[in-house]
């Protein structure tokens, strides 16, 4: 079992701010525009997708790696659509389009395969329906 641990600070008005434990830097982030935020940072609705996007990267790299697959380039594109359903809003897709550049033309279908596998294989987009467990604290001040 592994365990990734994020510290999320409110800083002022729909603002926030996420350490990752063991980083070096927090992410400042808000409400999305769209929801009454200020815009121009980072919101939940970008992690999500960074988190899929970035995973699906992570996972086939490793796979690539474990191949003996030499990766010339790999760059993404990741965005999620959330629509309103009878529960409320909630996040219904999620895109990915990765650029992958392979050394040669035979690496190809073979790099086309691996990707293909990375997205079954990931951890974050296995987990989309995951449950959520909340153990909150709610104290007066003073």
């Amino acid at each position: 079992m592994h365990s990734f641990d994020v510290d999320i600070r409110w800083k002022e008005g729909l603002r926030g701010e996420a350490t990752a434990r063991g980083a070096t830097h927090s992410v400042p982030f808000s409400v999305p525009r769209e929801f009454g935020g200020p815009g121009g940072e980072w919101t939940p609705e970008h992690f999500f997708a960074s988190a899929v996007g970035t995973c699906v990267m992570a996972t086939f790299l490793s796979i690539a790696q474990m191949s003996k697959l030499t990766i010339a380039g790999y760059e993404s594109s990741a965005s999620c659509t959330m629509e309103k359903g009878p529960d409320g809003l909630r996040i219904t897709k999620v895109k990915l389009s990765p650029r992958i550049l392979v050394t040669t033309e035979k690496d190809v279908e073979r790099a086309q395969r691996m990707i293909e596998k990375a997205e079954k294989m990931c951890p974050i987009s296995n987990s989309v329906k995951a449950t959520v467990s909340l153990e909150a604290t709610v104290a007066a001040q003073g």
